[in-house]
């Protein structure tokens, strides 16, 4: 065997072992007591930033984030993004378009307002601004607006800032997250941010419903008693939330 035959049979073995791994990641069912158990070594870890998010989610008015003055976006707003390591830059013109983008999806926001991970349905339809949409087409509009803000606002702080916005609805994730789930960072810009809403999203969706059964089945209990308890373990973090805990202990913390 040449040598050069040699190295691509070993990086066939390489890409064959990760793939298979990705593909136990992402097959793997989590149970309640795991999240819980990941929720609280999250809580626990000065790392983890836990009471940046929980600050943010008390302290902004996120209904009305269009209406708050900027230097208080700058200040709460994009400082959690950078607690977070977002390295945002801390600017006027970040916080008013924020602002702006926010404003632009408020009929999309209040579409989704009252939707969660766990009981999302992708081809529920619903009138905005005098046109019919499903679920996933919100999903996507509003997603893909946040990540589109620029000045260096792109997927991952986007999916941090909706999870305060909506935290009932969007889990974050990161590079870490990403990679572990098979989603690469590809070298053109918002390539990956495409694949929150038709892979990431419907991922974290079987999850949060495997958390849901496994604590059906402990407790014997029914599905809006599972889901209540859940959304209780934690003051002010409900399962999407939870769940991205559950992530970042599990994939991202190093």
């Amino acid at each position: 065997m040449k040598i050069e035959d040699f190295k691509n049979a070993r990086k066939g073995f390489r890409d064959r072992r990760k793939s298979n791994e990705i593909k136990e990641v992402r097959e793997r069912k989590v149970s309640y007591q795991e999240m819980f158990d990941a929720s609280k070594i999250f809580e626990e870890d000065p790392r983890a930033d836990n009471e940046a998010w929980i600050s943010a989610r008390i302290f902004v008015d996120w209904k009305n984030l269009h209406n708050l003055p900027t230097k208080e976006v700058k200040r709460k707003v994009t400082g959690f993004l950078n607690d977070w390591h977002c390295h945002l830059p801390v600017t006027d013109e970040l916080a008013e378009k924020m602002k702006r983008t926010y404003q632009q999806m408020i009929p999309f926001l209040k579409a989704l307002e009252n939707e969660t991970l766990e009981d999302f349905e992708f081809e529920k339809k619903k009138e905005v601004e005098g046109k019919e949409y499903s679920n996933e087409e919100i999903l996507a509009k509003v997603f893909g607006s946040f990540c589109k803000i620029g000045y260096k606002l792109k997927g991952v702080a986007a999916s941090k800032l909706l999870s305060l916005i909506n935290p009932n609805l969007f889990v974050m994730w990161d590079t870490a997250i990403c990679e572990t789930y098979g989603i690469q960072a590809p070298s053109e810009p918002y390539v990956r941010d495409k694949r929150y809403v038709p892979d990431f999203f419907p991922l974290m969706k079987q999850k949060a419903n495997d958390v849901i059964d496994s604590y059906i089945k402990d407790k014997k209990c029914n599905r809006s008693e599972a889901i209540r308890a859940i959304n209780n373990f934690q003051k002010w973090r409900p399962l999407a939330k939870l769940l991205d805990e559950y992530n970042w202990v599990t994939y991202s913390e190093e």
